[in-house]
């Protein structure tokens, strides 16, 4: 594809390793277009090290996104790209943003970040060979991942949110959306009960509104129900008994870590959700096939945060309730596909009963 240039007046090109830049180049590679975003890497011609644009796509695979969403995402990663700047978390430094609907785009036409370009190589499982990552390639990774966690487990915030910009200072603002991009920003939140069961009755107020798990609302609105009704089992007794302390947690996260890149959908949470099991870890075939355990990874991750002295949060780990409760239903089409996931929450919080008996307890309480 043919080359294009553009000029770059953003107010993070103002640097001193490029004081003006006239000229950018930047080429549309076909590969590497990211899950959420749209990222472009950009060459300055005087060799200074390369930056990255980064576009929020406008649809995820579920629905399309208001450009009010769109443009706090963007605001919401640059601060805590920002916020991540002042620890010792490898993250790419955030130059810029700009957005659309404020007339901040710098005439792009589009909601925007601008950060640095981090080197290295996605990781998606292999290992240096190429093929799939041994046991021990793996647990230099999770040591990579634990020392993030022991960094990020010394900075705490009163709420539970995401991080935005508010003139010009850090606050904990509305939680962004979920991870499938489904919910409106909500909060923030003063204890982790209110902030997991306002994630529970956006599900049940879209599926009553028929947007969501149109084959078998019925079904998807009992399992939501439960989980907004027992949201109080994903505090822990610890939490209870203190005042409440929340912290920064990846959504979704080489063999060194070199850096985690997409902040995104990035949100300040509790100290169960924030160092417990996550889909980072997760066995993904037993969480999807609804399969109730915790992955040897999940095992590892908790022995390398235990090495570095973080026992109590380590021992969040055992505890797969919180990963349950976000995963939920997974926008499954068919009730066949979320039975199992509805099988394995009920499991996981302690219900013995199977499903049909469950449920008609369920409908005969809403019912009386």
């Amino acid at each position: 594809m043919t080359s294009r240039f553009f000029s770059c007046s953003p107010p993070g090109c103002e640097r001193p390793s490029v004081p003006s830049v006239p000229q950018v180049q930047h080429n549309w590679p076909r590969r590497s277009y990211g899950g959420r975003q749209l990222p472009r890497p950009i060459r300055f011609h005087d060799g200074s090290p390369s930056w990255l644009l980064r576009v929020p796509r406008v649809a995820s695979f579920a629905v399309g996104l208001p450009s009010s969403l769109v443009e706090y995402l963007v605001l919401s990663e640059y601060a805590t790209l920002k916020f991540l700047e002042t620890t010792t978390v490898p993250a790419p430094r955030a130059f810029s943003f700009g957005i659309c609907g404020t007339g901040t785009d710098h005439v792009v036409g589009v909601s925007f970040t601008l950060m640095e370009e981090l080197r290295g190589t996605p990781w998606t499982g292999q290992g240096v060979s190429g093929g799939k990552a041994t046991e021990n390639e793996k647990e230099r990774v999770w040591g990579g991942l634990a020392d993030i966690l022991t960094e990020l487990e010394k900075y705490h915030f009163p709420m539970a949110g995401s991080l935005c910009l508010q003139s010009s200072e850090l606050e904990v603002s509305a939680v962004v959306s979920d991870r499938v991009l489904v919910l409106a920003p909500k909060g923030p939140f003063v204890t982790s009960a209110a902030y997991y069961e306002a994630f529970a009755e956006q599900y049940l107020e879209l599926i009553a509104d028929g947007q969501l798990y149109t084959e078998y609302p019925v079904n998807a609105y009992l399992v939501y129900r439960f989980l907004k009704d027992n949201a109080t089992q994903l505090v822990s007794q610890e939490e209870n008994q203190m005042t409440e302390r929340f912290y920064l947690k990846h959504v979704d996260e080489q063999l060194k870590i070199t850096g985690i890149i997409d902040w995104q959908m990035a949100r300040i949470v509790p100290l169960h959700e924030a160092f417990g099991p996550s889909l980072v870890t997760a066995d993904m075939n037993a969480l999807c096939n609804g399969e109730f355990s915790l992955s040897p990874d999940d095992l590892i991750l908790a022995d390398m945060l235990r090495i570095r002295g973080l026992s109590d949060v380590a021992s969040n780990v055992t505890d797969e309730k919180v990963r349950r409760h976000f995963w939920g239903l997974a926008l499954e089409p068919t009730w066949t596909y979320a039975q199992p996931l509805s099988d394995a929450i009920l499991k996981v919080f302690g219900v013995v009963e199977d499903w049909s008996q469950w449920k008609e307890s369920a409908l005969k309480e809403i019912r009386d």
